[in-house]
């Protein structure tokens, strides 16, 4: 019966931290989107997480502060044959209200993101 009991516990505390990371993910996304700047940034690294998934790390500066952020990716290599765009520069979007809020926009590579991104964003928006 205690085994019962402690695996909802765990399974409520599990399903609880999804939803919390879904809707951080979400209000991060509303807040670049609302206090939207531009500027360009550089894709410094590419890692490997868990289960067979890959990332790349950017930075990016703002009034002279660095600032990172990371994407999860498919590995691809970029026109000129560099492994996962490292050392190449990329539109960033960040929130003016929080910088280190960001997205990478990948241009034509946007579509090895493995990040969901539930807000679309434009240059022009």
């Amino acid at each position: 019966m205690e085994s019962k009991t402690q695996n909802r516990i765990l399974g409520i505390g599990l399903i609880s931290l999804c939803i919390w990371l879904l809707v951080r993910a979400i209000y991060i996304q509303i807040d670049v989107k609302e206090n939207k700047e531009i500027t360009q940034g550089k894709i410094i690294k590419f890692v490997r997480g868990y289960q067979a998934r890959f990332g790349l790390v950017y930075e990016y500066y703002i009034d002279g502060n660095r600032y990172t952020g990371q994407i999860g990716i498919d590995p691809f290599e970029c026109d000129d044959g560099t492994k996962n765009c490292i050392g190449k520069e990329f539109t960033i979007y960040y929130s003016k209200q929080n910088p280190k809020y960001s997205r990478i926009d990948l241009g034509k590579y946007e579509k090895h993101k493995t990040t969901i991104e539930f807000i679309e964003l434009k240059k022009n928006d």
